[in-house]
């Protein structure tokens, strides 16, 4: 086998324009495949950190019930015991917040608009949620009778810092009460929902508006930062299993739960980054074929000194599958390093996506984007990269093979 590898090293040597065509194809594959495939994982995890930091937090403790009929945001399905949820996450380290959520109108004495109120713990709240950071105009939560509004809800209805709404909603009682609230923050947050119809108070205020002295609806919990989305997903998940068998009445959801429509078209869009690779490594498939093809037909006659010399049929086929390994190995290689070397500074200084942030949709989408290495796409690159050139390979290689030694002597 030593000999045959100095036999297929020279002869990619020899024909060194073919092989670094074909291998700079290759390397252009691999490379572009690693750098798009770290900025589709970089913009997932920003997609991701953003709504556990502005919607659905790491974790997320309920009421089954309220879960089952959330379309309804039902005030007679809050928790039973928020305080033993709390506890249980305090004991863990685990910083977490009270929430209620409940369907309310919002008036600016012109014209009424239906959204979602967020009540809140003002102090507990930044320790999980980075709405009080991402208040733009005005101050966050901290007085009585005041409410932080979405910045394109403020737009939408003429409204500023200072200006009082009259906030209704059916209490738990089934009547309706309305009070008045001033406007002390407008928020901008990467969350365009927030955006174009946050509302956010303290809970005193919504407990007294809804006549439920000690209603919450949801624990919301903030893990640290994982180095990487799939080990921040696989950590919730485990954190979750834990506060289940704590926590039997609840129900626990992890971040796999509650970005579940996300993180499945993630999975979908991540099948098709595997598509640039394939077709890209295709054409270089060709190229490797033809590389070694053109090379058994400028060596016929070699091949037949060499099956004269005793080299059997598997040895002549060896020897072209190991020159077209050799290929493989230097174009993934070079695909590995290149792909490697362009993406250095996009993980380590990325791109600011602000001002892109109105073209993004719905996605929380907003702030700089940092590629994420990923080891498993580097070694699937290059592998990947040396499989196609083996089995590029097996054509050319059994052409040679087939020749007999009398007539490959003949052959001119």
């Amino acid at each position: 086998m030593g000999a045959l590898w100095k036999i297929a090293l020279r002869n990619t040597a020899r024909h060194r324009r073919r092989t670094v065509i074909t291998a700079i194809v290759m390397t252009a594959g691999i490379a572009s495949f690693i750098f798009f495939d770290s900025v589709m994982s970089g913009m997932d995890r920003m997609t991701i950190d953003n709504m556990e930091s502005h919607t659905v937090s790491s974790l997320k403790i309920r009421n089954p019930a309220y879960v089952d009929d959330i379309a309804a945001n039902p005030l007679d399905k809050g928790l039973e015991n928020p305080d033993r949820a709390l506890a249980v996450l305090a004991a863990k380290g685990i910083p977490a917040t009270s929430r209620l959520r409940f369907v309310a109108a919002v008036s600016n004495y012109e014209s009424q608009l239906p959204l979602i109120a967020d009540a809140v713990d003002p102090v507990a709240d930044r320790a999980v949620f980075g709405t009080a950071d991402s208040v733009s105009e005005g101050s966050w939560l901290g007085s009585e009778n005041a409410v932080v509004i979405g910045s394109e809800l403020a737009k939408e209805m003429s409204l500023g810092i200072g200006d009082y709404v009259v906030v209704s909603a059916r209490t738990v009682h089934d009547t309706t009460n309305a009070e008045e609230f001033e406007i002390i923050g407008l928020a901008t947050t990467p969350s365009n929902e927030i955006n174009r119809s946050g509302l956010f108070m303290s809970l005193e205020d919504a407990r007294r508006l809804l006549d439920a002295p000690f209603l919450v609806t949801e624990i919301d919990a903030s893990l640290p930062r994982a180095s990487s989305l799939g080990l921040a997903i696989s950590r919730g998940d485990a954190t979750a299993e834990e506060l289940r068998a704590q926590l039997p009445g609840d129900r626990v959801d992890p971040i796999s739960y509650l970005a579940k429509d996300y993180l499945g078209m993630r999975n979908f869009k991540a099948k098709n980054s595997y598509v640039v690779i394939f077709i890209v490594l295709l054409i270089a498939a060709v190229g490797i074929v033809n590389t070694i093809l053109m090379s058994v037909y400028s060596r016929i006659r070699e091949i037949g000194v060499l099956r004269a010399y005793g080299m059997t049929r598997r040895d002549i086929s060896r020897l072209f599958l190991l020159e077209g390994l050799a290929i493989g190995v230097i174009g993934s290689a070079a695909g590995l390093a290149v792909g490697c070397l362009i993406n250095i500074p996009m993980a380590a200084f990325g791109f600011d996506l602000s001002p892109f942030a109105s073209v993004m949709g719905s996605l929380p989408i907003t702030g700089v984007l940092r590629g994420e290495w990923n080891p498993g796409a580097l070694a699937f690159g290059f592998l990947f990269g040396v499989a196609v050139s083996l089995v590029s390979a097996q054509i050319p290689a059994r052409k040679a093979a087939g020749f007999e030694p009398t007539d490959a002597l003949r052959f001119e």
